[in-house]
């Protein structure tokens, strides 16, 4: 009786110890396909379930965190002119000064306005919504590099200053990003004329999406066909020309004058950057000109050194775009799939073998690494000969993102609502960097840190300077196409997609 306890108990034990090892081996696999950029099924049910806590999030928020009037009146306000028929930009005012938005904003506005009735409550459900667009959107982005790992997307959902840009300051801002990130959406997806058209409607509601320009002339110059950018160029300035009209026309000066003030100079008081000089030293020509060279120094960097490094520089890169031929760059399509196995075995040994193990792929004898069934992602030679090294969705978002944080980098005034310009662009940037992965979370932590500091203080903004240097420096390291990334890329040369 005594032994069959103990076989009874024995038997018990290793049945435990079995169910253990089961939820071990469980959880390791699960840990193992969050950390893996490749496990497509896992980015999309980590976003899905991210977006459903975000919804619920939202709801909460705007029931039970007070709302703070900053900017809705003065919108309110604004395009009330505009509804009762006024037309002359210099009249339409709020209660925090003159109209300085281009006319998209004013159409916005002026539907939102009819929609809500001017309730805030309303309009916060709208920007709740508008959240969640632009969170799937970024989501999307993300997963269509490859190059993050699903948890990282729990990141995108991590700020509390970003929740009470949207939420509880409801600024024109959000939809300005918000729409910049679908025209970069459709970038990735090489509709090279209706990107260009979205990031002309995204700067009908704020200019500051213009510091993405850049970075997508550099993805047309290297991916696009001609004709194509011509006529996204024709259609989005058409597209300002059309939404400016009812004001261009009786009153030209002063809407130009009024929705593109390029000179126009924020407020010392409410600037996160540059609290550490003297107010006068912060409105000095000497800065804005010393920034300004800074800007055009980085893009340039960033240009000769990674965007454009494959076709030898901007310079080249220019000619080549003019001089490609149509019949060149469908040569180019059809070139045997040698052309895209000599593109990857420029990758090294080493990287190759990492990104075997990273995403799944194989290493040929040559070194170079090639995914699994990946012939649709090495880039074979355009139509002038030049090939890059990454993947086409990760090398359109790294392009667009950097030259957006060149531009913030350099800005004068960063406004605590500016940070929604960027906020999405940092996880990607700084953890595909050459920074260790403790110090890229390290500073996306300080960076929430000193939007959280209010009023500005000379110390939030000496670190965010240091940490904006910081996130451009690693991203001037960091590789892409010509610069030696991994392996894989777009679907080879020069389309003719709209």
């Amino acid at each position: 009786m005594a032994r069959t306890r103990l076989q009874t108990s024995r038997g018990r034990s290793r049945a435990g110890g079995g169910g253990l090892d089961q939820l071990v081996t469980a959880l390791a696999a699960a840990f193992a396909r969050l950390n893996n950029p490749a496990d497509r099924q896992a980015q999309l049910m980590v976003a899905a379930a991210l977006l459903v806590v975000e919804a619920a999030l939202c709801f909460l928020i705007i029931q039970q965190v007070p709302y703070t009037e900053i900017d809705w009146e003065a919108y309110m306000q604004e395009v009330t002119g505009f509804l009762q028929g006024e037309r002359d930009y210099e009249q339409l005012k709020g209660g925090t000064g003159p109209l300085v938005y281009p006319a998209g904003f004013v159409y916005l506005f002026a539907g939102l306005k009819q929609l809500t009735a001017g309730s805030v409550v309303a309009a916060q459900y709208v920007f709740a919504g508008l959240y969640l667009v632009t969170q799937a959107t970024v989501m999307a982005l993300y997963i269509r590099t490859a190059s993050l790992p699903p948890w990282s997307l729990a990141l995108l959902c991590a700020s509390r200053r970003l929740h009470s840009i949207f939420l509880l300051r409801l600024f024109n801002d959000c939809w300005a990003m918000a729409v910049a990130y679908i025209a970069t959406l459709a970038l990735q997806s090489r509709r090279w004329v209706t990107a260009v058209v979205l990031y002309s409607l995204a700067v009908s509601v704020k200019m500051n999406v213009l510091l993405m320009a850049p970075g997508v002339l550099a993805v047309l110059l290297k991916f696009a066909w001609p004709p194509a950018v011509l006529a996204g160029i024709a259609l989005g300035v058409l597209l300002q020309l059309g939404l400016g009209a009812p004001f261009l026309l009786p009153h030209p000066r002063s809407y130009v004058s009024r929705a593109f003030e390029f000179s126009r100079v924020f407020t010392y008081k409410w600037s996160v950057n540059w609290q550490l000089l003297p107010e006068p030293y912060f409105l000095s020509r000497q800065l804005a000109i010393g920034l300004l060279l800074l800007h055009l120094r980085l893009l340039w960097s960033l240009a000769q050194q990674q965007w454009l490094k494959a076709e030898g520089g901007v310079w080249p890169a220019l000619r080549r775009f003019f001089g490609c031929s149509p019949l060149a760059a469908v040569a180019a399509r059809n070139r045997p799939a040698s052309a895209a196995a000599a593109a990857a075995a420029e990758v090294s040994g080493a990287r190759a073998a990492e990104v075997k193990q990273q995403h799944g792929g194989r290493v040929g004898s040559s070194g170079g690494a090639v995914s699994a069934g990946s012939s649709r992602d090495i880039q074979t030679e355009d139509c002038h000969g030049s090939h890059g090294s990454s993947s086409f969705e990760d090398g359109v978002l790294f392009v667009v993102f950097s030259s957006n944080l060149a531009g913030l980098v350099a800005s004068r005034t960063i406004h605590y609502q500016f940070y929604c310009w960027y906020f999405h662009t940092l996880p990607f940037l700084l953890l595909r960097s050459p920074l260790p992965r403790w110090l890229a979370l390290a500073t996306l932590a300080a960076i929430e840190l000193v939007y959280n500091v209010y009023p500005p203080t000379p110390w939030a903004s000496l670190l965010l300077l240091a940490l904006h240097l910081l996130a451009m420096g690693a991203t001037l390291k960091a590789r892409v196409w010509g610069g030696g990334a991994a392996a894989s890329s777009g679907k080879g040369g020069r389309v003719k997609h709209t």
